[in-house]
Parts: C-alpha cells; sequence; structure tokens
C-alpha cells in the first residue's frame, strides 16, 4: 500500500517537473527581452526597443511582450543605431556587375528652366499682319492674269496682270502733251500735274520714268505684287472688270504663322503674353517649333467656356499650314531650378523619392519635394543640390523601390530613429511602417490586440 503511494507521488512529482521546464522555456525569450532592455538603453552606441509590434498589423503597438489572440509573438522594433557616416538613410549596396548588368544610368542634377506646364490643342492660322489685299487705284478689264488659283505663290515685283484702263490711258496721254509743252510759261505745271495724277492712280516712279522715256502710252498697264507670299483668296478672273472698289487678290506672307489655342478660365492667371510655347504636329513626329504667346482674347466662348490665346512662330520652310491641327504646351511663370528627368522621381506611399548615387557603388534613396514637371523633367525645389547623380532607368527603379521597401522595413528610416530620442520607449508612438516583408503585405488586417495593449 505504501509502495503505490510512493510510486503515485514519484508520478506527480516528474510531471510537475517536466510542466515546470516546460513553462520556463515557453517564457524565455520574452523574459530574455525584457532584461535585455535596460541593458540595451544604458548603451548609447547600440539599439534600444522602442515598442513591440504586431505581426499581422504593424500599426498595432505594445509596451512589452506579448501575444495575439493567435499566439503569435509582438516583434520588438529597435531604433537606428548611431552611425557615423552624414546621413541617416540606409544606402545599398549594389555589386559593379549587377549595376553593369542591369544597366543603370546616371544623370546629374542640373539647373534647367521649368514652369508649369499647360497642354492644349490648336489650330494654325494665317498672321493676319502678313495679309496683303491688292487693290488697284483705277478701273478697267484684266487683259492677263499671271496667277489664276488660290494658293499659288508669288515673289515680291511679280507681275500678277495686265489691266486695260481708259481712265489710266487717258492720263497717260495727258502727261506726254504736258511734256511737250514744258517749254511755255504754264508747261511746268501742267507737267507735275499730270505726274501727280498718276502716281495717284498707282503708277510706281519707275513707270512713270519709263513712259517719259520712250514716249508712248501703253493701253494695257502691268500690276506688280507688293509682298512674297501664297494667293488667300481671289476675286477676279481674266477678262473681268475691276475698280478701286474691288479687291483684285489678297496675298499672305506664311513666314510667320499664328496658332489659336484654347484656355480654360482657372489657367489664365498662369499664362501671360511673351511665355514660352512649344508646338508638335501628329504628322511631324520628332520635330518641335519654339515660340510665345503674343495676345490673349478679351472674349470668352459662350458655348467652349474657354478663351483664345494667340500663339506666334516662325515658319521658314512653311511646314506650318493654315488649318493644320497642333499640341501646344506653353510653359508659364518658368524659372531656371534644380530638375531631374522625371522617370527618376519614385512616387512611394511615404512620398517622392530618387535613387542618389554615392561613391562605392552605394544607391540611397533621398526624399525630394517635387515641383513643375515640363518636357520630361520635374523640378526639385528641396532635397537635391546640383551636381549629385540620379539613377535615370525605367527597370533599375523597379528594382531599388522594392529594395527600398525591405530596406526600410528592417532598418526603419531617420524619422523613426529621431522618434526614439523624444518618446519613451515604454509608450512610444512612431510612424506605422512595415517591420518584415510579409507584415507589409497584411498591413490593412486587424487580427487581434490593441493599440498599446
Amino acid at each position: 500500500m505504501k509502495s503505490r503511494q510512493y510510486l503515485v507521488s514519484a508520478v506527480f512529482l516528474v510531471v510537475g517537473i517536466g510542466v515546470g521546464a516546460a513553462v520556463s522555456l515557453w517564457w524565455r525569450p520574452e523574459s530574455s527581452a525584457v532584461s535585455q532592455t535596460p541593458h540595451t538603453a544604458s548603451a548609447p552606441s547600440q539599439r534600444h526597443i522602442l515598442y513591440w509590434a504586431n505581426p499581422m498589423n504593424p500599426a498595432i503597438h505594445a509596451n512589452h511582450p506579448m501575444k495575439d489572440n493567435m499566439g503569435m509573438k509582438y516583434i520588438p522594433v529597435y531604433s537606428q543605431p548611431t552611425s557615423t557616416s552624414h546621413s541617416a538613410t540606409p544606402a545599398l549596396a549594389v555589386d559593379s556587375r549587377m549595376v553593369q548588368t542591369l544597366g543603370v544610368r546616371l544623370v546629374p542634377v542640373q539647373k534647367r528652366r521649368i514652369g508649369r506646364a499647360i497642354h492644349t490643342v490648336g489650330t494654325v492660322a494665317i498672321d493676319e499682319n502678313r495679309l496683303y489685299a491688292i487693290n488697284p487705284h483705277f478701273s478697267g478689264w484684266v487683259e492677263q492674269l499671271a496667277v489664276k488659283a488660290v494658293g499659288d505663290p508669288v515673289s515680291r515685283g511679280q507681275e500678277i496682270a495686265e489691266v486695260y484702263s481708259p481712265e489710266l490711258y487717258s492720263a497717260e496721254q495727258e502727261y506726254l502733251v504736258a511734256q511737250n509743252t514744258a517749254g511755255i510759261s504754264l508747261g511746268k505745271s501742267l507737267g507735275s500735274a499730270a505726274k501727280t495724277r498718276l502716281q495717284l492712280l498707282g503708277l510706281s516712279t519707275a513707270q512713270i520714268r519709263q513712259l517719259r522715256q520712250t514716249a508712248v502710252a501703253e493701253k494695257e498697264i502691268p500690276v506688280y505684287a507688293p509682298i512674297s507670299g501664297v494667293v488667300d483668296s481671289l476675286q477676279v478672273r481674266q477678262g473681268g472688270y475691276i475698280s478701286p472698289q474691288s479687291n483684285l487678290m489678297q496675298v499672305a506672307n506664311l513666314q510667320r504663322v499664328w496658332v489659336n489655342v484654347a484656355l480654360y478660365g482657372y489657367q489664365l492667371p498662369w499664362v501671360q503674353i511673351g511665355d514660352e510655347v512649344t508646338l508638335e504636329l501628329p504628322a511631324y513626329p520628332g520635330k518641335t517649333w519654339k515660340g510665345r504667346v503674343s495676345f490673349l482674347y478679351p472674349t470668352v466662348n459662350s458655348q467652349s467656356r474657354t478663351v483664345t490665346a494667340r500663339l506666334s512662330f516662325p515658319n521658314p520652310d512653311n511646314v506650318l499650314r493654315p488649318g493644320m491641327y497642333a499640341d501646344a504646351t506653353l510653359l508659364a511663370q518658368a524659372q531656371r531650378v534644380l530638375a531631374v528627368p522625371s522617370s527618376a522621381v519614385l512616387h512611394a506611399q511615404e512620398g517622392d523619392f530618387v535613387m542618389l548615387h554615392e561613391p562605392g557603388g552605394h544607391f540611397r534613396p533621398a526624399q525630394v519635394q517635387v515641383g513643375p514637371e515640363a518636357g520630361g523633367w520635374t523640378a526639385i525645389p528641396r532635397g537635391l543640390q546640383a551636381g549629385e547623380r540620379v539613377v535615370d532607368n525605367a527597370q533599375f527603379l523597379l528594382y531599388s523601390e522594392s529594395q527600398f521597401q525591405s530596406v526600410q522595413a528592417r532598418m526603419l528610416g531617420s524619422d523613426t530613429a529621431s522618434a526614439a530620442s523624444t518618446v519613451p520607449a515604454t509608450h512610444a508612438k512612431a510612424t506605422a511602417r512595415a517591420v518584415s516583408p510579409a507584415a507589409a503585405s497584411m498591413k490593412g488586417m486587424a487580427m487581434g490586440g490593441n493599440a498599446h495593449d
């Protein structure tokens, strides 16, 4: 009987020892983590625990070791160790062979003229300041017409028509009679009056001189083009009758053209006369024209509620043809600022970053403030200095962004380290950041535990 009691006592003793050992092993990691806290805090050169984060939702913090409802231990989050480097942001060390394989392209930060880019569309039009109407000062019939269709080119001084005018023929004969009577007392005054009448009828000085030398009145008087250009409109045909009340034709000089574009009301405060404009045509990919804003119309289109802006462009090759559609980019409020290629900017959840190249094959994510974008370049008002080099390669940017996320998750950025110096470790409220790639992928899931349990 006593032997059975001894046996039962021994069994209970063994079971108790096993349970005690299991409990001791179960709580040992947490107790050791707690015991390390004062030791790490006492050494300023080492990391110390800021708080414990839920492994399934890093936004849930605790100021002591614990487990969530699923039995998973909270993960300690450490501060950034004291670094002798000039930058608190961790850098990525990439092997030179990997850099060459990825085809990394570095672009220096430089100053460029960048402003607020306004993209709009418009239509090429004739510069009305270069539109000339050919209107005879006499009436008559068009005997010969050298220009017979709209769009025909004409050159300055080119004969465009021959007109028979009884009125002008009579004035020529009077001038010749006055020249023959120049020896009498009234001859000089008659000759001067006859010459003035020919000038009023549109004859040039060279034509009057030729008339005096040949002493023969011409029945058909040639009409010359005053400017070079193309015929914009033709109001008469060969054999037709013209008078001072009608135009013979209109000639447009296309060496400079207008482009009329539409602007919305909210864009008007940005645009000023003289702003730079870049023009592109779908028919000529890759080719651009540089011009300026020359006029803003004072009225608003009642249907589209837009304001027409007149842009002026040189057209020496006559490539810009009136009636063509064009894409225009207005550079409003342009200033010379530091800029990087737009493809070099990473838009992350925490802000805008560029991968900054450092000596030794290191690439550091630098947070920047982005400004206006124009012509494939983005202004950087703050965060970079002139001469620094950033990565400009789409493939490597994707790679570096994923690496940047993992570096931020493991090491925590400088802002977390700075928060440690101002917030006690027992009640830290640091910015919610991913502590591991797995936790980051499940950040939005709330699976037990409360903030600062």
